[in-house]
């Protein structure tokens, strides 16, 4: 669950000030044996066990630091951190995700590492533009990229080859509900009596399975697809009104939905999540009631762990403008109060480093943000037999990045319950939209505030 939005922050927030939560971080200056004590938080439990070996060599070069790596469930992330930088506390470095970047550069708890960088003539042209782009504002840079993601479709080998579904060499896809994708998720789709959804005899009413999921998610889904038709949620970075509320856009969430609703090909929402929201849709999948899970590759490890069948990658349908994918990436923030900035940005220059980048994609737990370090996350994964070059081939073509603004997190989260009904049938698309994005615009407008 690395890039999920969550309802109640300020909420959190509070109850995690006043209960006298925010004490847990804190920095002592060293320990008994003369250490410099850091402290790294992160949410993913796979990928620390990476980083706990990349720490392990930078802790060889630098035998004066010890890093201790904070585990926080991502849902509980951001108010943590949030509420231990209000009390002056907090990581000496840790994880930013894209939906919470604006907020915290907007409350200031990051450091600005441009000079630093210039200083140790450190060479960003060796990682992804986008990436360095993406977490820079007003002249200031707030991390190294360590990595990114893209989004695809992972698919079940063995339900393909016993329904003997072919698939198209190009997929595409219109907002009419032409093109090879829509064939090839009608071909996908099969009712009780074993018939497709392209057989006349289809009964909708008693369908066994479903070609995959249309999802009321952002990233995981419908920017994707906004994006491949002319539009996209926010028309700049920074901006404080989403651009989704206009004709392509309309036609392009009556695509997604229709998928549930009109042509029965795609999972229905309620199995998706309480509010179509993708957060059980792994489950469906796994117990082969859905052939293919559109998904970002962050999602790799538990796929493989949840699965017994042969899996697959296939890239995205190229809608009207062509294929597009999110495009996302973490950074190491620097925290402003933290008593060793030296020894954090230290650790920053590692992480964000070729050589700790290498030992992440060896393992299988990264696409480095090293463009040129990519080919060792393929291999590794190519070695346990999943072919993710689908996931590559979108990061270097045509790619939309996350957007960026103060409050985009609980705009994320007020859109996803105004974009439920529809998912679910229960409200008219134009309706829908219209309230997402009035939701939106005042998260963005007031910084959620």
């Amino acid at each position: 669950m690395r890039r999920r939005g969550f309802v109640g922050i300020l909420t959190v927030v509070a109850c995690l000030v006043l209960s006298g939560c925010a004490q847990g971080w804190g920095f002592s200056p060293s320990n008994s044996n003369g250490k410099i004590n850091l402290t790294y938080a992160l949410w993913d439990p796979t990928e620390q066990i990476g980083y706990q070996k990349s720490i392990d060599e930078f802790e060889k070069l630098h035998p004066k630091i010890h890093v201790t790596i904070e585990q926080i469930p991502y849902n509980s992330y951001q108010p943590k951190l949030t509420a231990e930088f209000i009390t002056h506390k907090g990581p000496d470095l840790f994880w930013v995700n894209t939906p919470f970047l604006g907020t915290w550069i907007k409350d200031k708890v990051m450091v600005n590492i441009a000079p630093k960088i210039k200083a140790d003539h450190l060479n960003m042209s060796q990682y992804y533009p986008a990436l360095v782009q993406l977490h820079q504002h007003d002249g200031k840079t707030y991390g190294l990229p360590k990595d990114w993601d893209t989004i695809a479709l992972y698919y079940n080998k063995d339900y393909f080859a016993k329904h003997h579904v072919t698939i198209p060499k190009n997929l595409t896809w219109t907002p009419d509900g032409g093109g090879t994708f829509m064939q090839l998720l009608k071909d996908a789709t099969i009712d009780t009596h074993g018939r497709n959804a392209n057989s006349p005899q289809f009964d909708k009413n008693h369908i066994a399975s479903y070609a995959f999921n249309s999802a009321n998610d952002m990233q995981g889904s419908y920017l994707n697809f906004l994006a491949m038709n002319g539009s996209g949620v926010f028309p700049k970075a920074y901006d404080q009104k989403v651009s989704f509320d206009n004709t392509k856009g309309i036609q392009t969430f009556q695509y997604l939905t229709d998928l549930i609703n009109k042509y029965h090909v795609a999972a229905p929402g309620a199995e998706l999540g309480p509010n179509a929201d993708d957060s059980t849709a792994l489950q469906v999948f796994a117990r082969g009631e859905m052939a293919m899970y559109m998904a970002g590759d962050w999602n790799t490890n538990s796929i493989t762990q949840s699965t017994k069948f042969k899996l697959g990658v296939l890239p995205l349908p190229a809608g009207p403008s062509g294929r597009a994918s999110v495009f996302n990436g973490l950074i190491d923030a620097i925290n402003v109060h933290s008593a060793h900035p030296k020894e954090a940005w230290m650790l920053e220059k590692w992480l964000g480093s070729a050589p700790s980048q290498k030992i992440l994609g060896e393992g299988g737990y990264i696409w480095p943000a090293i463009k040129s370090l990519d080919k060792y996350f393929l291999q590794a994964w190519k070695k346990k037999g999943l072919d993710l070059q689908p996931f590559l081939d979108e990061a270097q073509g045509k790619t939309v990045n996350w957007p960026v603004s103060p409050g985009m997190n609980e705009a994320l989260t007020d859109m996803g319950q105004a974009l439920g009904p529809i998912y679910l049938g229960s409200n008219s698309v134009p309706a829908a939209i219209r309230s997402a994005a009035d939701a939106a615009n005042h998260d963005l407008s007031t910084g959620a505030q």
